[in-house]
């Protein structure tokens, strides 16, 4: 009787990893088009009526399942890595912690100096988009949002960077 090195149940271990793999190749392209969907020029034109297109309300929905469901659900599904996803998973979160906590901050300090050298009442264009009124839903949300997709985006990166 021959002896396997791979335990009876690697072959779906390794599917589940595959398949993990790729829904996070989807999120990464779902993250890139929710990202470019911010840039008013890519906006379609309104209806007659002033409402949005029933077709990009659709396709917002599709992407905010991405970006909101699928996303968060693979951060969590431990059970879907192997061992080298596992690696990814712990280094993504270490850049994710140190870009966390550094990007406020970084924030704060740019936009002091920008204000300091232009002496202006108001905050100049980039910095101005921080100035309008948010609630604390829309606080969590945005965090939330911009949490998943840059956790893809170094997962992503990472794993780029590892086949070269």
């Amino acid at each position: 009787m021959a002896t396997s090195a791979f335990p009876a149940n690697s072959g779906s271990r390794q599917k589940r990893t595959r398949f993990y793999f790729r829904m996070m190749d989807i999120c990464l392209v779902a993250s890139v088009l929710i990202l470019a969907s911010t840039i008013p020029a890519l906006e379609p034109a309104a209806n007659a009526d002033g409402t949005t297109p029933t077709w990009y309300l659709a396709y917002g929905s599709v992407l905010i399942f991405f970006a909101f469901i699928l996303t968060p659900a693979l951060i969590l599904a431990r059970f879907m890595r192997d061992e080298y996803a596992e690696q990814l998973f712990r280094r993504t979160t270490d850049i994710l912690v140190y870009v966390s906590v550094a990007a406020p901050w970084l924030v704060f300090v740019a936009a002091t100096l920008v204000y300091l050298a232009t002496g202006a009442e108001e905050a100049p264009y980039p910095f101005s988009l921080f100035m309008v009124e948010v609630t604390w839903w829309s606080a969590v949300a945005q965090l939330f949002k911009f949490f998943c997709l840059l956790f893809v985006f170094i997962f992503q990166f990472l794993r780029w960077k590892d086949s070269r």
